[in-house]
């Protein structure tokens, strides 16, 4: 029986010292992805360094001037078409952007305020290369916040 009881006494020492087992260790929470966008900081070269365009899941804007100083266009992403790029006589390129049912669904101002509706707009580009590139960002753009082009 003393056997036994010391027995009892050793397993119940053991129990009380033995390391319990690591537990696992906590999931990195997943790297949240950035959501879609696109931000440049000029259309072209000489004046066309103070046009900027970007674009995310809700909005197309276009500034110009430096803090959006000389104009202000606002355009929900899902209420407008991109036409594609156009030459110009200057040897430029411009982006026609419309509502997609004749709305007046854009928004133009000046600074931080953008009030007045239009149903079209025409962003310069410095040429038909990087008007194109604009397009293209305008369709991955549509295509990742999964809106029809």
């Amino acid at each position: 029986m003393r056997r036994l009881g010391f027995v009892f006494l050793l397993s119940l020492a053991a129990a009380c010292t033995a390391t319990p087992a690591p537990s696992a260790a906590p999931a990195e929470p997943a790297a949240a992805e950035a959501p879609p966008s696109f931000r440049w900081h000029r259309t072209g070269e000489a004046l066309l360094v103070y046009h900027q365009v970007r674009g995310d899941c809700d909005t197309l804007v276009h500034t110009h001037g430096r803090n959006a100083a000389w104009g202000l266009w606002e355009m929900p992403l899902a209420e407008v078409i991109e036409h594609g790029a156009e030459e110009t006589d200057e040897g430029t390129a411009l982006v026609r952007l419309t509502c997609l049912d004749g709305s007046a669904c854009m928004r133009k101002g000046a600074l931080s305020t953008a009030a007045d509706p239009l149903s079209e707009h025409a962003i310069p580009f410095g040429t038909m290369a990087l008007a194109r590139q604009y397009t293209e960002a305008v369709a991955a753009l549509k295509t990742a916040c999964q809106l029809r082009n």
